[in-house]
């Protein structure tokens, strides 16, 4: 399973409820970290996490704009779930709100994964950034893939799920992407699988500043179908068509090492080896000459 939690950006306005009674917990060069004092210590790692990610993304980003990222960390599952309206049965455990630019992180049982969930919000906040008014036109899977592949997702992570979707009929289209992020549905996380997939496979074909010129494109352009015939060559159809052909060229003996029928086919052909030099082994003696 490629995510144990799931990461989203949100377009709600403002940041949490009471945030008033917050206090600021951990401030750095490139972090602001508020909450209850209970959550003191989550809030100096989420700082640290946040100092190192800031300058690693923006480049790949193409943003300048090193401002500190507002955090706010909840120690209590309910209060973040109330803080960024999530339904109970949410996986969401990391949330950026826009236009505020602050990220909601829940720190219930988080601090093996706040490596991987930090980041992925900084991701957005600095997407946001480099975009700057033209954000509501950047497509949320494109705002996705770019979070996870600056959060750490690479192509051996995410292929092999996208490629067994492939396989089985139930990969999502391109152009259906959007909504399944919007329904926050059973098949989100295929869609951040994809979104990922997806990212990755342009950097692998036009290399990582494709990134910087796809969002500096649809700043100017407003336009993302635009931006990425500037920044790719590509319509939707076309890199869809592509990404397509090219996991299941790249990955297939990969899917198929790791795939349960593999030792069960193994086992099958060594038995049936076996029983045919039996066959043969018997049907040879049976045609020797008997010696007196």
């Amino acid at each position: 399973m490629l995510l144990m939690f799931t990461c989203a950006a949100h377009g709600a306005a403002g940041g949490p409820a009471g945030e008033e009674q917050t206090r600021v917990l951990a401030e750095t060069k490139y972090a602001r970290v508020i909450g209850e004092p209970s959550a003191a210590s989550l809030a100096h790692r989420a700082a640290a996490v946040i100092d190192r990610a800031v300058p690693r993304i923006a480049p790949i980003i193409g943003t300048t704009d090193l401002r500190p990222v507002v955090a706010v960390v909840y120690p209590d599952r309910k209060a973040f779930r109330e803080a960024v309206d999530s339904p109970p049965q949410s996986t969401v455990v990391g949330l950026a709100t826009f236009p505020s630019g602050i990220i909601h992180i829940d720190g219930t049982g988080l601090l093996s994964s706040i490596e991987r969930i930090v980041p992925h919000e900084v991701g957005h906040v600095m997407i946001a950034r480099a975009v700057g008014p033209a954000l509501p036109d950047l497509p949320i899977w494109v705002n996705e893939g770019i979070a996870e592949y600056v959060a750490g997702e690479r192509a051996a992570q995410v292929d092999p799920v996208s490629l067994r979707a492939i396989g089985r009929g139930s990969a999502l289209k391109l152009a259906d992407l959007d909504s399944t992020f919007r329904a926050r549905s059973r098949q989100s996380s295929l869609a951040y699988a994809q979104s990922a997939s997806l990212v990755n496979f342009l950097v692998d074909e036009h290399g990582e500043q494709v990134i910087v010129v796809l969002l500096v494109a649809l700043r100017r352009t407003r336009d993302f179908d635009a931006a990425l015939g500037e920044a790719t060559g590509l319509r939707l159809e076309e890199l869809e068509a592509e990404w397509r052909g090219s996991i299941g060229k790249r990955w297939r003996w990969h899917l198929l090492f790791q795939s349960p029928v593999l030792p069960f086919t193994l086992m099958l052909l060594l038995f049936l080896v076996g029983l045919a030099r039996y066959i043969l082994q018997r049907r040879r003696r049976q045609e020797m000459p008997e010696q007196y």
